[in-house]
């Protein structure tokens, strides 16, 4: 099944040594620029570990760190991109949903089922959750979790983080998401996906959005996200080979519009570069 047998991280780069393949290729300019690049956390993450998890919430977190000043700085110019801005506001939009999702029904005593796939480092959850146990602690109390992520590591941090932020009903389950015999017992109320799309052809992400829709009860929502191509982002996500799919709003909503969803909002970030889908079962 291509991707879905991997099964302990995305992990995209084939070359053993990037410098030399940008010398076979003839990109001898990129040398120096990897090398500065790799002063910065964000890019030697990337290069390292094709984006990985630790990837996505250092863009959540927005805080610049590297090697020497140099590597901060890079950082901080890296971090200040609108892709990455963007980036960071498929998080917020993911709290939002939740947070709506939680407040629909405050008064009933049944939980509400959340299902993040992958979940990665749940950094919309936590935030969602700190800001929920000063301000609304019942509605965090409704909450029942569940992370579904290939890499246990992932996972292990995840636990760890939620419960510092107060979250009592966590589950954490080592699967597969384009595998429906690997996820957790449904139903769910809310599905949250985000930074999977990217690295699915577009047979796999049809795949994923079925087996999310059977995942959900009639009515419940489903939160995900997509990227659009950014010149400059790209030729950095090249070098770390790091292969993404990069999708449109139309082409997202015409892979969306193959299942009977009750209802679809599909809005496109200010910079253009990510698009955020709301579905409703």
């Amino acid at each position: 099944m291509q991707n879905a047998v991997i099964r302990t991280k995305n992990f995209t780069r084939r070359s053993p040594s990037i410098p030399r393949r940008l010398l076979r290729d003839g990109a001898v300019h990129l040398v120096p620029a990897y090398y500065a690049l790799r002063l910065s956390d964000l890019a030697r993450e990337a290069i390292d570990h094709s984006g990985s998890y630790r990837f996505a919430d250092h863009i959540y977190r927005g805080r610049p760190s590297g090697r020497t000043a140099v590597g901060r700085w890079i950082d901080r110019r890296l971090l200040t991109m609108p892709a990455a801005q963007a980036f960071r506001r498929r998080c917020e939009h993911a709290q939002e949903v939740v947070r709506r999702a939680l407040e629909a029904n405050p008064r009933t005593l049944a939980p509400l089922r959340m299902l993040a796939v992958p979940c990665g480092i749940p950094r919309d959850l936590v935030n969602l959750a700190r800001t929920l146990r000063s301000t609304r602690p019942a509605l965090l109390a409704r909450l029942e979790y569940h992370g579904l992520d290939i890499d246990p590591l992932a996972l292990d941090l995840a636990r760890s983080l939620t419960a510092r932020a107060g979250i009592t009903t966590a589950h954490f389950h080592v699967g597969n998401a384009l595998l429906r015999h690997e996820y957790p017992d449904g139903p769910f109320d809310v599905v949250v996906s985000t930074g999977l799309g990217e690295f699915l052809r577009d047979d796999e992400l049809a795949r994923f959005y079925t087996i999310v829709w059977e995942q959900l009860v009639p009515g419940g929502t489903f939160y995900t996200s997509a990227t659009a191509f950014d010149r400059r982002s790209d030729v950095l996500l090249r070098m770390a080979e790091i292969v993404a799919h990069y999708r449109s709003a139309r082409a997202v909503e015409g892979i969306f519009r193959r299942l009977p969803w009750s209802r679809l909002a599909v809005t496109v970030d200010r910079t253009r570069l990510q698009t955020f889908v709301t579905a409703t079962k």
